[in-house]
């Protein structure tokens, strides 16, 4: 199999499932290597900034996809509330990851961080007031 990175962010079932072992393996496993996508990169031609999206977006069995389970109006005001807050104290990006986690911790779902983008820009188009 070719590994050179592939223009376009389609990633095929052969891929998909190279992934899904993989990752289901090293989580198994402990996490042994801090670094898996860079692995995966060898076997898959895709970049590891692409497998790590992926993973985290689409692929990932414990995440609550919004098309699959939408957000609660407590999760959205949450959202909106720590973001809100986040903005007020500092002056750097949104850290989608620490929001990430803070939502899992609140409300028991792993929601994947292009959903939860994608809802604070739609909040913030229609219902609210502030950039980030």
């Amino acid at each position: 199999m070719d590994c050179q990175p592939k223009k376009l962010n389609r990633f095929d079932k052969e891929s998909e499932d190279t992934i899904l072992k993989y990752m289901n393996e090293w989580i198994d496993s402990g996490k042994p290597n801090r670094k898996p996508f860079a692995i995966l990169s060898t076997r898959i031609p895709y970049t590891p900034k692409q497998i790590s999206h992926y993973w985290a977006n689409k692929l990932n069995p414990r995440l609550c996809l919004n098309k699959n389970i939408p957000f609660s109006n407590d999760e959205k005001e949450f959202i909106f509330k720590w973001v809100k807050q986040h903005l007020k104290t500092s002056n750097k990006k949104v850290p989608w990851k620490t929001l990430q986690t803070k939502i899992l911790e609140d409300f028991g779902k792993l929601r994947a961080q292009n959903d939860i983008k994608n809802l604070l820009n739609n909040l913030n188009n229609f219902k609210y007031n502030f950039s980030y």
